[in-house]
């Protein structure tokens, strides 16, 4: 098992595999995937698969989510000054 010392999760659209999620070490790009899966759900896909996949999808926008959130407070936080220290 592969030990991941800074995890980041990336996401990208590609043309011909759909909507991917790769798991790096730290890295933006995600050809520095450690791991990579599409989440897209095709008609093969087994019920598990297809639950596993659900999941990753709904974690993937909650990720979008949080990040939108996350640039949201930083600019308050900058247009402050930074004066509300806790």
């Amino acid at each position: 098992m592969m030990r991941l010392d800074n995890p980041r999760i990336v996401t990208s659209k590609h043309p011909n595999m759909g909507n991917l999620v790769g798991v790096t070490n730290g890295s933006r790009h995600l050809n520095d995937s450690r791991y990579l899966s599409s989440i897209d759900i095709w008609n093969d896909d087994d019920m598990e698969t297809r639950t596993f996949k659900i999941i990753m999808q709904c974690l993937t926008r909650e990720n979008d989510y949080l990040k939108r959130e996350n640039r949201r407070l930083m600019k308050i936080y900058r247009e402050i000054g930074g004066l509300c220290r806790i």
